[in-house]
């Protein structure tokens, strides 16, 4: 859905006005009009940047019109678009010279002159003008060339008034000064009674050389009685100008000895621009969503412009914040949460250096969360040590405070240490909130707020949800989608079933309904040993991704068990009886339950973790172990991903005579006792990743010296280097 922006333009139409602009004019006006009936003035109308100067410049225009009938006459000066100081003189005096022609002709047709001689008259006052701007215009001969390219039709008027101020010249002697010519004309103004407004906008465009040549041309050129200029400009603006290009010790002091008066812009009124904000955000939300912001929302996005908008200044701000979610929101309104897009587009444009910290935080954030990166300690100093410089208030309240920054983004807080003011621990309520409401802290979402696209390293919620509704109901498409998961890396070397997991936190799945988290266990007890299979790489300081969908399985279990008992009992007796993935179940799922309930292992029970009672894991370990004893499964078991733990499993479910038993018979080639050993291996991390064979682990199934001397008469066999390497395995265990 494309909105159509606002475009900065000023305001023309009264019925737009939002700031007061058109009140302002009305009684500005008069005064205007006045000081064009006297000896002449020169008023600033100052203003930042956006605050309204040129809407206000409209309005007044629109007022002065009115003034015609009382022969006061408006002409605008646009002094940024003039190419030189001729152009800029002959802009103003043409216009001039335009209207005093005119009312001589008009007060000559009235006393019944000729109109030849009205013509004549008229001529010597075009001449005299024109001469005037020769001699005080410092650049006269760009005139011709350059004025047609910023007033249509200048060049013609320009060549008519250089030949009349030719032959005038020719007339009276080239020794008329600039002093005598400006009497002369000043004469003509007070004695054909007209007045002129002449509005100077813009003037903090100009470059300094451009913004003397106007103060000149006010001060100087044209300081005629019955002319009042109407200069608009951002003061500390034009007076740097004036500093710069004058080279004076203070433009400001410059300034006012040119501006007998000035009149301010005032500051909009308390919660004007915020209020306006407001306003057109919740129209672009209807626009976009086709209903009203309500409930929470309309109380986020109140909030978000109540805090965020104290920063706005001007209306053009108000302007570009508005026109930057207008051009955005509508593509990705399914991806943000509308209070923080519309808070974060505040604080871009009150804020830039803060929107750019934020941008950084979060996108290292992210990487951190979801365990695809890490950052160094000077790094977080780092990004703390900015965090304070560019919100320093102390104050709770304040926008510019940290306090403020923590409603809305996670993991930051006061402190004095800079490393700790950023990526502090969040609460699993307070991370799943931001996830599930896509907002500006959520590490899913982030990156659509300023790339309108989600992290590289993060699943797109469309895919994700068809993942869910799939466990809902279509359990064989649910099992492809997951082994091909399985082997696809993401840019962090990590898979994106692992990140799968990772989405199925506690907060996500205490939402999930009684079809879907059934789903997703008899979905993960059927492929996990597939994933064991492509990803089975060790991970330092990191879980592995079997222990992961451990901890995921018993979440679902937990989460059904509290829907609905019966299913809860039903499914898990699906798993134990019919599970395919029985590497992970034995080696790992269940495994895990008879340690918390403290039947093996040297762990004390833990209730308070327990997914089954007592008695329920009793049948399942029944259950099981009937499996488990079987031909069948037992004849599978070498190919298994991952038969160490497969065995260790097994000796803790059915007891240590089943799993002995076949190891023994296995081993019964050297082949078969070779690859038993190899697969016994653990690994270690030091200078590098190890893979030592522990005597506790060989003890668990073989005799030990019967071992050592078994693999010492291997050491000439075709296996030799195997054996070899398992020596050196064994020699690493001891140190």
């Amino acid at each position: 859905m494309a909105i159509e922006l606002d475009s900065d333009r000023a305001l023309a139409d009264e019925t737009e006005d939002r700031f007061g602009f058109v009140g302002m004019a009305r009684r500005l006006a008069p005064s205007i009009i006045e000081a064009s009936k006297g000896d002449g003035m020169v008023v600033g109308l100052e203003g930042r940047w956006g605050s309204g100067k040129t809407s206000l410049l409209n309005f007044l225009r629109k007022e002065l019109k009115a003034a015609e009938s009382e022969k006061i006459h408006t002409i605008t000066v646009a002094p940024w678009l003039n190419g030189d100081s001729a152009t800029l003189v002959m802009s103003l005096l043409g216009p001039i010279a335009d209207k005093l022609e005119s009312r001589e002709a008009e007060l000559s047709q009235n006393k019944g002159i000729l109109g030849n001689f009205s013509r004549k008259k008229a001529s010597e006052v075009r001449a005299l003008i024109s001469l005037y701007g020769q001699k005080t215009a410092r650049r006269l001969a760009p005139l011709a060339s350059l004025a047609g390219h910023f007033m249509p039709g200048a060049q013609v008027a320009a060549g008519a008034l250089k030949a009349g101020g030719d032959a005038l010249e020719m007339l009276s002697g080239s020794e008329a000064t600039p002093s005598e010519l400006k009497r002369q004309i000043s004469e003509k103004i007070a004695a054909l009674d007209v007045g002129f407004v002449v509005i100077l906008d813009d003037l903090d465009r100009l470059e300094p050389e451009q913004a003397v040549e106007v103060v000149r041309l006010v001060r100087s050129v044209a300081d005629f009685p019955k002319v009042a200029y109407l200069m608009c400009y951002d003061r500390e603006v034009l007076a740097k100008a004036l500093k710069t290009g004058l080279k004076v010790h203070d433009g400001d002091l410059f300034l006012q000895k040119i501006v007998q008066l000035t009149f301010a812009i005032p500051l909009p009124e308390p919660f004007d621009l915020r209020t306006h904000f407001r306003n057109e955000a919740e129209a672009i939300f209807v626009e976009v969503n086709g209903t009203a912001p309500d409930g929470e929302l309309l109380e986020d996005l109140a909030s978000a412009v109540d805090r965020e908008g104290m920063g706005l200044s001007t209306p053009r701000e108000v302007k570009l914040a508005l026109n930057g979610i207008r051009f955005v929101y509508p593509s990705i309104a399914n991806d943000v949460y509308f209070p923080d897009f519309c808070r974060l587009h505040l604080i871009k444009t009150t804020n830039f250096k803060l929107y750019k910290w934020l941008e950084e935080y979060l996108s290292v954030r992210s990487i951190l969360v979801t365990g695809d990166g890490s950052i160094t300690n000077d790094s977080k100093k780092t990004l703390g040590t900015v965090l304070q410089k560019l919100l320093p208030s102390e104050e709770i309240g304040a926008a510019q405070s940290i306090w403020a920054l923590k409603q809305f983004i996670p993991g930051v807080r006061k402190n004095k240490e800079a490393s700790k003011r950023v990526f502090s621990e969040v609460s699993l309520r307070e991370a799943g909130d931001a996830i599930d409401l896509k907002r500006l802290g959520s590490p899913l979402h982030y990156r659509y707020y300023f790339a309108l696209t989600g992290p590289k390293t993060v699943m797109r919620d469309d895919d994700f949800n068809e993942l869910l509704e799939f466990a809902r109901s279509d359990l064989p498409s649910l099992k492809a989608r997951l082994e091909h998961y399985a082997r696809s890396l993401r840019l962090s070397d990590r898979t994106w079933f692992e990140h799968i997991l990772d989405r199925l936190d506690d907060s996500r799945v205490t939402k999930l309904d009684k079809e879907t988290v059934a789903g997703i266990v008899l979905a993960m007890s059927d492929t996990m040993d597939s994933v064991i299979a492509t990803d089975n790489k060790p991970r330092a300081f990191a879980f592995s991704v079997v222990s992961t969908a451990v901890r995921v399985a018993e979440r679902c279990l937990a989460r059904l068990r509290t829907i609905d008992q019966e299913t809860f009992e039903t499914v898990s007796k699906e798993v134990a009886e019919n599970g395919t993935a029985l590497n992970w179940l034995v080696g790992h799922f269940f495994r895990d339950q008879m340690w918390d309930h403290g039947r093996v292992g040297n762990r004390p029970s833990q209730p308070g973790q327990w997914v089954f009672t007592d008695d329920f894991l009793d049948v399942l370990m029944d259950i099981m172990r009937g499996r488990l004893s079987s031909i069948e499964v037992q004849e599978r078991i070498a190919e298994m991903p991952n038969v160490s733990t497969f065995l260790f499993g097994w000796r803790d479910i059915s007891g240590e005579a089943e799993a002995r038993d076949w190891v023994a018979k296995y081993s019964a080639t050297n082949e078969g006792f070779l690859s038993i050993l190899n697969h016994l291996r653990s690994w270690a991390m030091s200078d590098r990743v190890y893979y030592p064979l522990q005597k506790s682990s060989i003890e668990a199934f073989f005799d030990f010296d019967s071992t050592v001397a078994r693999l010492a008469a291997l050491r000439e066999s075709a296996n030799g280097d195997l054996v070899r390497e398992l020596e050196t395995a064994m020699e690493q265990a001891r140190h």
